[in-house]
């Protein structure tokens, strides 16, 4: 609360106790002056009492308030990699369906198993934070990035053309594969791109679409992004390296 506004509710208060004062004095004590001072004080004393309990409890309001927007930022939030976390994906998605045009890039870490098998789920981490830096620093700030599961990670463009989609999603595939994970190196992801509502209305199918474009990038080698077009019925992958 600002000075002002402190300022305000006091004041109002305050004219209100002496106004009620000064009521009560014409309805019922008209007949001293004494009384109509003893009235009106009483009111303004009234009015002040009452105003420091509207600032406390707006005060406290107030804080409720913010404490219920950060506990749900916090649920939203992935502790590790401070992306978006599956619940907030499944929240946000429910609005999608109306959205114009929204690009799903579906992305998992290559060979991070093995990765994990090898250097220990503690170095696991450290990349998986790395790489969800990357991303953020490669999309833009109407986007949304989250943690999906385990290394899966997805990005949504929401009005977004496909041309641009593409310039995003190779950016990250890019950024991704430059970044500096010292001491290991060759931290490359695999990606898949489909937009809505050319290759597919419901996201739930764009999710399928884009899951397809990701599995034909790692079975093109790896370390890029596939994009998942349907035109006429036919379906086409095309390797977007």
């Amino acid at each position: 609360m600002n000075k002002k506004f402190t300022a305000i509710v006091i004041l109002s208060m305050i004219l209100l106790g002496a106004v009620c004062g000064y009521t009560f004095y014409l309805i019922f004590m008209s007949t001293s002056e004494c009384l109509l001072i003893h009235c009106v004080s009483t009111g303004i004393i009234y009015g002040l009492i009452n105003s420091l309990f509207t600032l406390f409890f707006i005060h406290r309001y107030s804080i409720l308030k913010v404490d219920k927007q950060k506990l749900e930022q916090e649920i939203r939030i992935d502790k590790l990699t401070e992306l978006y976390n599956r619940y907030a994906f499944e929240e946000d998605i429910k609005s999608l369906n109306n959205s114009s045009t929204y690009t799903v890039i579906y992305l998992d870490i290559d060979d991070f198993s093995k990765f994990n098998n090898t250097y220990g789920h503690e170095a696991g981490d450290n990349v998986l934070k790395n790489v969800a830096k990357t991303i953020k620093g490669s999309i833009r700030n109407i986007d949304k990035a989250y943690r999906y599961g385990g290394e899966e990670l997805i990005v949504i463009l929401d009005e977004c053309s496909k041309e641009l989609a593409l310039k995003i999603g190779n950016r990250i595939v890019e950024n991704i594969r430059d970044c500096d994970n010292t001491p290991y190196s060759g931290i490359t992801v695999s990606a898949g791109l489909a937009s809505a509502p050319d290759d597919a209305e419901s996201i739930v199918n764009l999710l399928r679409a884009s899951d397809i474009a990701l599995y034909r990038a790692k079975e093109f080698g790896k370390d890029r992004l596939v994009c998942y077009q349907k035109k006429r019925s036919k379906i086409s992958l095309i390797n977007c390296e």
